[in-house]
């Protein structure tokens, strides 16, 4: 398996990057807790189902990827 560099942002630098409109946001809780609360414009993608619905939710893997386990706070 390929190792993957992880850095972490802030609210602030997220909420910025969002507003390019460049980057993707993954929640990755189940669906039921995604449809109670996500941060909006956030996919639901599941950690059971990333290896099997990542190339349908993320088709362009190169692109920046933001992944949280929970809805805002």
């Amino acid at each position: 398996m390929n190792q993957v560099e992880v850095d972490t942002i802030t609210r602030h630098e997220l909420i910025g990057e969002l507003r390019t409109g460049r980057v993707t946001l993954v929640d990755v809780l189940s669906p039921e807790s995604y449809a109670t609360r996500h941060i909006p414009g956030a996919v639901n993608l599941p950690v059971a189902d990333i290896q099997r619905r990542s190339p349908e939710v993320l088709p362009d893997r190169a692109a920046p990827i933001f992944v949280y386990c929970g809805g805002p706070t």
